[in-house]
């Protein structure tokens, strides 16, 4: 779906001064499959065009799913209207101007992905399904994406780019005991689909279930649990605006020790070791910021409202207006810094403990002491003197992420590509948790 610049610009004039335009065009294909069967095949095309205005101190916004000049005239009619009942806000509310003199990065799309074949994904099912031994069953699905973005304001601003996503998540069940995996590239031709087959048999291991274990004990965080951990960290603590106003658990403490010194974050939406992106919702070019250097804090992530907190330059991290995740801005492309250590090191060094494959969406429960709540899913592991003895029953833990953060042992010298509903990728190695902030129930 591209989106035409002539209207774009239509819309602009019609809207009037002030005005922002961030528009997206969302095309994906879904197949899902559960009991190694396809049960669902799904193709959805749509827009997205969300219009801010500001005027005189004053601000409204409103969305749409068309730029047609129609449609278009009855939204600026219902803003201009809304705009007059509002008070003229004080002059220090309203926004820096800002600079986007810097050029738009180039990120390649993909072919593989723009060129989608159905029969491709039913290759990609078949693969899987037929790779498994015979009394495990498959579920989950495959998606491609090809989103085109756009963000253009009156005063003369436009960036556009084409996004391309291709990802694929495979559950494997047997005897009661499932096990996952989820791989994900900007390039579907990159997704190592061979490989699936023999991770999912390797991970629902013919081993004991075992009793419960509880109290402390050490933690093995897989890629895909510690995905959960590092962007639920990321999202409630490393934006500009929680910083400022000392809602953040780090306000205050750049330059100090947050974390263990074995932890190197970075947020940057041009590596291509994550999925790329060149701008943010107010056209802010994405830009490399260091989070945390060995354990220190070294920055956070800003939009053009917090841009003082940066530096005065924003790092390219506005969100969508109206975005349910809320207002504030928040890492979008983070990075964790691979170790040192083979995954038979990490489980040697947890020698007696708990092996998680996945955590199941962390909830933030209260964000200044960084105390979440979230479940174990799929592969959940007891390991003894650092071999794995039996399956663990999956558990409920309630812990404070920045205990967890200072307690890391170990982090993994292999990283995946992950992602969040509320981030666009994460790339993380497994890390090991010391005993203490994580308590089995």
């Amino acid at each position: 779906m591209s989106i035409n610049q002539a209207e774009v610009q239509q819309a602009l004039e019609i809207l009037g001064d002030g005005t922002r335009l961030d528009i997206l065009g969302e095309n994906a294909d879904l197949l899902r499959y559960a009991e190694s069967e396809i049960t669902a095949q799904h193709s959805e095309r749509r827009m997205r065009v969300r219009v801010r205005i500001n005027r005189d101190g004053r601000a409204v916004a409103g969305s749409l799913e068309t730029l047609d000049p129609v449609a278009v005239r009855v939204l600026a009619d219902r803003l201009s209207a809304a705009l007059t009942e509002l008070p003229d806000g004080p002059v220090s509310s309203a926004v820096p101007t800002a600079d986007h003199s810097a050029e738009t990065p180039v990120i390649p799309a993909s072919g593989s992905v723009l060129e989608s074949d159905p029969a491709v994904r039913h290759r990609w099912f078949a693969t899987v399904r037929d790779g498994l031994d015979p009394d495990m069953k498959l579920g989950g699905a495959i998606r491609y994406d090809v989103l085109d973005r756009v963000v253009a304001d009156s005063t003369g601003l436009f960036r556009s780019e084409t996004l391309t996503k291709a990802s694929i998540q495979a559950i494997a069940k047997q005897d009661g005991r499932s096990a996952s995996v989820r791989f994900m590239h900007r390039d579907a031709d990159q997704i190592p689909i061979e490989e699936i087959p023999g991770r999912l048999r390797g991970a629902l291991t013919p081993l004991p279930m075992g009793e419960a274990h509880h109290g402390t004990c050490r933690v093995l965080l897989k890629p895909q649990a510690a995905n959960a951990l590092i962007a639920t960290y990321g999202y409630a603590v490393l934006g500009a605006n929680a910083y400022a106003t000392g809602r953040s658990a780090v306000a205050g403490r750049l330059g100090e020790k947050v974390a263990s010194e074995l932890i190197t974050l970075v947020d940057d939406g041009c590596d291509a070791d994550g999925l790329p992106s060149g701008f943010d919702a107010e056209g802010n070019v994405r830009r490399r910021t260091t989070l945390i250097d060995h354990g220190v804090l070294t920055g956070v992530v800003s939009d053009q409202r917090r841009a003082g907190v940066t530096g005065g330059v924003p790092t390219g991290h506005a969100v969508p207006d109206g975005w349910r995740f809320g207002g504030d801005p928040v890492p979008s492309h983070l990075l964790l810094e691979a170790g040192e250590s083979t995954e038979d090191e990490l489980l040697a060094e947890c020698g007696s403990g708990l092996v998680v494959n996945r955590l199941d969406y962390l909830r933030v429960l209260h964000p200044k002491e960084t105390l979440v709540t979230g479940t174990t899913r799929d592969a959940t592991y007891w390991a003894e003197d650092g071999k794995l003895v039996s399956w663990h029953p999956q558990l409920r833990f309630t812990f404070r992420m920045d205990e967890v953060m200072n307690a890391i042992l170990g982090v993994g010298s292999v990283r995946e590509r992950c992602d969040q509903t509320f981030m666009e990728s994460v790339v993380v190695p497994s890390l090991l948790i010391d005993a203490g902030p994580l308590i089995l129930p």
